[in-house]
């Protein structure tokens, strides 16, 4: 019997298909070696296309780094955290970001080594992709705040608390936790701190 046709990817579909393997590439390689040392050609190389068309499709290794960010921080919001950080309670949506954010590195440990060797970029050797992780980290805060200020207006949460202060120490903790965690993972096991980071945050903010 014969098989039905396949039916041809449409433009759209290939264009798609096409930027999902170069972000794909990048990823692993800014998480092998670093963004400094991957190049386009390198990208190209490990996607199956050309260094001219990862260019052409971003722009420049910079326009390839914003994307490789927003991807990665677009599909913890979207996919990881959603609707999980939207519950009556403000201390239910607090414990879980906390949750989602310390399991998501045993998930996707590739785009959050990625992601956290990029950061370190920034600090020191590539300022120049700085401003990408300021953004970053200010939308962070900024979700973070919104969360406490709902606890503040329920009750949950002392009126004089700091939103700003908190969300940073929030961030810095967990990120600080991460790090540590993707340089040795054999001693910091962070599916046992969880409860732990959990209880210490919201207990700051009673």
């Amino acid at each position: 019997m014969n098989q039905p046709a396949k039916t041809p990817r449409t433009q759209e579909q290939r264009r798609e298909m096409s930027e999902k393997q170069m972000l794909k590439a990048a990823i692993a390689l800014f998480a092998r070696q670093g963004y400094l040392k991957t190049t386009l050609t390198e990208v190209g190389k490990e996607s199956g296309y050309t260094a001219g068309l990862v260019s052409h499709k971003f722009g420049s290794k910079e326009g390839l780094l914003q994307a490789v960010v927003d991807h990665i921080s677009r599909r913890f919001l979207q996919d990881q955290l959603g609707e999980s950080i939207e519950l009556p309670s403000a201390t239910d949506s607090l414990n879980n970001y906390i949750e989602i954010y310390l399991t998501e590195v045993s998930l996707r440990e590739g785009p959050m080594r990625a992601l956290y060797v990029i950061m370190g970029e920034a600090i020191g050797a590539v300022p120049e992709i700085r401003q990408s992780i300021a953004d970053l980290n200010s939308g962070a805060r900024a979700r973070l705040m919104s969360i406490i200020q709902r606890g503040i207006d329920q009750g949950e949460f002392r009126k004089d608390t700091d939103i700003e202060a908190a969300a940073a120490l929030i961030i810095g903790a967990l990120r600080g936790l991460v790090m540590q965690h993707l340089i040795d993972p054999r001693k910091l096991n962070l599916k046992k701190m969880r409860t732990t980071v959990q209880t210490t945050v919201i207990a700051s903010l009673k």
